[in-house]
């Protein structure tokens, strides 16, 4: 069991992702709120985080560089979960920085499961 933190700004998708890695048999932690994603990476850090790429205020690769910041070695895997190409998410990250893979939206379950096992054993 891993235990992952999720941020997104949409509820819907935000309790379906949690719902799923629950269904999953990881341990789950949600917000919409990319500083509270911060306060609860520091206090507990996860062992994968799934970042939506948009985002008011703090987007997701910015929220990425910010938690390798302050976690350094401690810093999770990070999927991005967005309707974004992947293309664009990817020109936009500071090397090092590389996420260990992309959800795109709207996602299939069985999709999400095969991308967080191949994150989680990478």
């Amino acid at each position: 069991m891993a235990r992952v933190l999720i941020v997104d700004d949409t509820d819907i998708v935000r309790r379906a992702l949690e719902l799923a890695l629950r269904k999953m048999g990881h341990e789950a932690v949600s917000t919409s709120d990319a500083l509270l994603a911060l306060e609860l990476a520091l206090a507990h850090p996860p062992d994968l985080a799934l970042l939506d790429y948009r985002m008011p205020g703090m987007d997701g690769v910015t929220l990425f560089a910010e938690l390798r910041r302050a976690l350094g070695e401690r810093c999770p895997k990070v999927l991005f979960v967005s309707a974004t190409p992947p293309e664009e998410v990817r020109a936009r990250m500071q090397p090092p920085a590389s996420a260990v893979g992309y959800v795109r939206k709207p996602f299939h379950l069985d999709d999400l499961s095969r991308v967080v096992k191949e994150a989680l054993a990478a």
